[in-house]
């Protein structure tokens, strides 16, 4: 049976495009995991239930409700998906509120639930399962590691190997196991001006964990993005470089930009041209079938209009990072 991929992702615009573009082989492959922000467009739910019609989506909503104290946002994601066709799993993390906890808890259905616990929570997840009512063979298990950017692989594999280890049984009762981790800079603040070549750290732990597993472990990540949702200041944006990512096996392109301002300023639409041009160039471009990424990034190394938005290249690199991720699973 094929590794599932659960993309953990944010309630953008971007998002949406991202996955409404997949090719239905990866599409088959890729269980979304939706985690609302600080804020929620009131049409989002009826554009990803169009984007992604009849297939199951997760959502997590503990984000937006330790930020507002309410989970109705995340309540009402989950019931206009369903309104529309699309079937709604929730996610709960061992640490959230209670209320939120008991929210999620209300709307689930016959789909089951997303649990997520971090490494050391791995223990005692069953039980906590259990004391909320729940079955563990409705729960889908996420072992999030959160960020693990600046972590030694090798070394770091050799500990989950260990918990999972002593948690085998405990874990054997779950309907699935996924790994998620998250390795990409939250910003490009610590880049060099050009391209950039950044490990893939969770893909590598996962590939070296996976095989030695006492239990079958399916694959999640952050997708091009970092597990902090913390919307950054207006003025931050204002002044941000103008800049790409692309992923490429065991690593990201990332090419650092400048801003559209200041002395050495310059224009938004040069610059993506730019980053397109070196991206199709580069060694690792293409290599994935029916990758809606990659004609996008032709299109704009050719010059093409329209293709000069930040948007618009969250839209690219969410869809080629998925597809290469649901392309190169086992």
């Amino acid at each position: 049976m094929p590794h599932r991929y659960i993309p953990m992702l944010k309630t953008k615009a971007g998002e949406i495009v991202a996955l409404e573009q997949l090719s239905s082989g990866a599409k088959d492959r890729v269980l979304p995991l939706l985690h609302v922000g600080e804020s929620l467009s009131p049409s989002f739910a009826k554009n990803m239930a169009t984007a992604w019609g009849s297939r199951l989506i997760v959502v997590d909503g503990s984000f937006n409700f330790n930020h507002t104290g309410s989970a109705n946002a995340a309540l009402g994601l989950v019931q206009g998906l369903r309104n529309n066709g699309t079937p709604v799993m929730p996610s709960v993390s061992y640490a959230d509120a209670a209320q939120y906890v008991q929210a999620a808890s209300m709307v689930r259905d016959d789909h089951g639930l997303v649990v997520k616990a971090s490494l050391p929570q791995i223990g005692s997840v069953v039980g906590w399962v259990v004391a909320n009512g729940w079955s563990p063979s409705e729960v889908d298990l996420v072992i999030d590691a959160k960020h693990i950017g600046s972590v030694d692989v090798p070394t770091y594999s050799g500990y989950v190997q260990s918990i999972l280890f002593q948690n085998a049984q405990a874990l054997q009762q779950f309907r699935s196991v996924t790994l998620a981790a998250g390795s990409a800079p939250k910003d490009h603040g610590g880049l060099n001006y050009g391209p950039n070549h950044v490990p893939r750290d969770d893909w590598a732990l996962w590939s070296s964990v996976r095989p030695l597993s006492p239990v079958r472990l399916d694959y999640g990540d952050y997708c091009t993005g970092h597990p902090d949702l913390t919307e950054p200041p207006g003025p931050a944006m204002a002044s941000a470089t103008v800049s790409a990512r692309y992923t490429i096996d065991n690593h990201w392109l990332i090419i650092k930009g400048r801003s559209t301002g200041g002395q050495y300023g310059q224009p938004m639409a040069v610059q993506y041209m730019s980053h397109a041009q070196a991206i199709q160039a580069h060694s690792g471009f293409g290599g994935v079938q029916s990758c809606w990424a990659d004609t996008r990034i032709q299109a704009a190394a050719s010059g093409a209009p329209k293709m000069a938005s930040r948007q618009k290249w969250s839209e690219i690199a969410a869809n080629r990072h998925i597809s290469l991720v649901a392309d190169r699973l086992p």
